[in-house]
């Protein structure tokens, strides 16, 4: 939520929210509930979901993914919020004019591409290793292929039990792919941590038994001279937005997401930590 995009989409959603709970109690005391109640409450519904689909285009938009996904999606879902609150308060109007059918046709079209874009936009957030690539590969083109399938069965209708089967068969495909890969993303997130090798560093100490200067590896370790036995952990440093390890980085930007990384400040003690490095704890234990 750091742009101005993101935080006016987030407070358009909320709105929306507070307006249709509104409009629910206000129904529930007076004891009605007319057309134009249906219409507010269809309205800010609209509204609600726009908002968050909007806010799912703006995130990869931003953050230059897979561009240009990000403006269509935003594009997408704006047409698709304006043809579908004028079918709220215009149907009889258009029904009088003979064009209610195809305006519902092409406006059905249009909330497909205002969820399939934002859906890719979505997944384009997502860092995979190599491995995983093609889950998020299949995950897209079920997604493109059943966007096709919803769409030609708006225009073309009514279609047999096979194409509707298979319309259900590419949805489960679709959920399966959307499931795995933020949890893939978790994943290869773990393990690039896990590529970072702190366990090859050493750390320039004294042991406080026997005011031995030496250097000790990370993990269990044990003075020379006197055999005091040491356990070091080293806390590295990540990136505050997307997890992405700062060890040993001389950019001044994550290389992930860009976000600006902030130095670290000098210690009393005139050792300095540099942006990148991890921070130590040692802890000792007599044998």
């Amino acid at each position: 939520m750091k742009s101005h995009t993101q935080r006016t989409l987030l407070v358009g959603f909320l709105s929306s929210i507070g307006v249709c709970g509104l409009v629910g109690v206000y129904c529930l005391l007076i004891g009605s509930f007319g057309a134009v109640h249906a219409k507010v409450l269809g309205t800010t519904a609209t509204v609600a979901s726009a908002s968050i689909l909007g806010l799912a285009s703006a995130v990869p938009w931003e953050r230059r993914r897979w561009h240009p996904v990000g403006p269509l999606g935003a594009i997408s879902v704006a047409v698709a919020l304006v043809l579908v609150v004028t079918a709220i308060w215009m149907e009889s109007w258009l029904w009088n004019q003979g064009v209610l059918r195809r305006f519902l046709r092409i406006m059905g079209t249009a909330c497909v591409a205002g969820v399939a874009f934002p859906h890719v936009g979505l997944i384009s957030l997502a860092r995979l290793r190599r491995a995983y690539e093609w889950v998020r590969l299949g995950t897209l083109l079920t997604v493109a292929v059943l966007a096709i399938q919803i769409s030609v069965t708006i225009w073309v209708e009514p279609m047999g039990d096979l194409w509707v089967r298979c319309i259900g068969v590419v949805s489960i495909a679709v959920a399966c792919g959307t499931i795995a890969v933020p949890i893939l993303h978790r994943v290869s997130r773990i393990r690039l941590r896990e590529a970072v090798k702190t366990v090859e560093l050493a750390l320039a100490a004294t042991c406080p038994r026997c005011d031995f200067a030496q250097r000790f590896l990370v993990g269990r370790s044990a003075c020379v001279k006197c055999g005091l036995r040491f356990l070091i952990e080293i806390e590295e440093e990540s990136c505050g937005t997307c997890g992405y390890p700062l060890y040993q980085l001389t950019s001044a930007t994550c290389p992930e997401c860009g976000t600006p990384i902030i130095p670290f400040p000098r210690r009393d003690d005139g050792v300095a930590r540099v942006s990148g490095e991890p921070s130590d704890r040692t802890t000792g234990s007599a044998s």
